[in-house]
């Protein structure tokens, strides 16, 4: 009798075939998430789904200004930010010059102590501010504020500039973290390019706005509690109304109390929300740089395939007021949307930068958003946006949309647009 051998398989294989199942089932369960989903995904062109609404419609210049403004503000305020802290005031406590110059020669590096102050309890919350000048302008000359994720330190990393107390996030890059961030945000996440910004002829102002309210759920709203305790529950400033007055206040003090010329509110992603918010409220902000500002900033709240009502309230709760979260599951019910927060804004510039692969941040409703204010622009005679699509990049434009490749940071393509824009705007 003979018998036959099953030959089985060789060991390389069978491992093989091991791991191709587990990338597999990997894969899979990568995709049954809606969040990874959306990461993978790329930003359309041509703008997809229904226009803003409601749609804006003004006729009469004075009605708008004296009235539906005014009906908008406290829409934001009633329904999603809270109140806008009136009586907040800024106290300058000291200020002095590093000795030489920064940046190869390009600039000098002013330190200064404020404090905010609510009048009305007299609590108070100091913080840092960073002021660079182009090395041969002590004239009035606009003035680029900025509100950042990394502490002042390694905003602008010369010796001289303190390090925040109690801070519990460094972006200099000794730590496997903070190489991290850098790595998937970007160089100029932390630090802006500031020789080319000096050689265009601006100045530049970082501030850390988590040494007002720190940028935590349960901290942050132990220090809202605090320092805004004059406020009914409801009514309360969120952190991101907060960071906005703190802008608007800094805009103030920088042009009435230092001299110059204009200020220009920037920042990324949720600093991007709170220079819309603080321009919005401030009418004498003269112009803002929103990049990546997303739910809550310049992106529709309504029909969205990014970060939802629901996904920011849940992710970020100390950020708004309380009764956004009300709308968690029924944004279409919300009295106002962000196109509304934007006309706020008129006629003044707005930059709105986006990236190609960043959906979370919806560059897609960013640019419809954009597109439904321009009937407001056109009441100050102006046309708004021009773009036909997110490509159209036209810095010459009052609303102009900005998108590149890529995902959500800043990135070295970034500044280049930022400046052409406010070439255009303020030169």
């Amino acid at each position: 009798m003979t018998t036959s051998k099953v030959k089985s398989k060789p060991i390389w294989r069978r491992k093989r075939s091991w791991f191709l199942l587990l990338l597999i089932a990997v894969y899979g369960l990568l995709l049954s998430n809606r969040g990874t989903r959306i990461l993978m995904q790329t930003a359309a062109n041509h703008p997809k789904s229904q226009a803003a609404t409601p749609v804006l419609s003004p006729t009469d210049l004075s009605d708008w200004e004296n009235i539906q403004t005014k009906k908008l503000k406290e829409l934001f305020q009633t329904h999603i930010y809270g109140d806008f802290p009136l009586e907040m005031t800024l106290r300058a406590e000291e200020m002095s010059r590093l000795p030489g110059t920064y940046f190869d020669n390009s600039a000098t590096v002013d330190i200064a102590n404020l404090t905010l102050i609510n009048t009305e309890n007299e609590k108070t919350r100091s913080f840092g501010l960073v002021i660079i000048r182009p090395i041969e302008s002590e004239a009035r000359i606009p003035i680029i504020v900025s509100q950042n994720f990394c502490p002042n330190h390694n905003v602008v990393p010369i010796n001289g500039v303190p390090k925040p107390q109690n801070i519990t996030f460094d972006c200099s890059g000794d730590g496997m973290m903070s190489n991290v961030f850098l790595y998937f945000f970007g160089r100029h996440i932390t630090t802006p390019p500031i020789k080319d910004i000096m050689q265009r002829g601006y100045a530049f102002a970082a501030v850390y706005p988590t040494e007002f309210v720190p940028d935590s759920a349960q901290a942050g709203q132990l220090i809202l509690n605090d320092y805004f305790d004059n406020f009914e529950v409801s009514e309360r400033p969120g952190a991101l109304m907060a960071w906005a007055a703190q802008f608007s206040l800094l805009s103030d003090y920088l042009e009435t109390k230092l001299g110059f010329s204009k200020s220009i509110v920037y920042g990324h992603s949720r600093f991007g929300k709170t220079a819309l918010i603080a321009a919005a409220f401030n009418p004498e902000i003269d112009g803002v740089i929103a990049h990546q500002s997303g739910t809550g900033g310049a992106s529709l709240s309504r029909d969205k395939p990014g970060e939802t009502v629901s996904d920011i309230t849940n992710g970020y709760p100390h950020w708004f007021g309380n009764r956004y979260q009300n709308y968690a599951l029924s944004q279409k019910e919300l009295p106002v949307d962000q196109h509304q927060l934007l006309a706020l804004i008129a006629p003044r510039p707005i930059l709105l930068g986006n990236a190609r692969r960043d959906v979370w941040s919806d560059p897609n409703g960013g640019f419809r958003a954009a597109q439904g204010v321009n009937p407001v622009y056109q009441l100050y005679g102006n046309s708004g946006l021009t773009a036909k699509k997110l490509s159209d990049f036209n810095p010459e434009d009052k609303i102009s949309f900005w998108i590149r490749p890529g995902t959500h940071g800043v990135v070295k393509e970034d500044w280049p647009a930022f400046l052409d824009f406010l070439d255009a705007q303020l030169k």
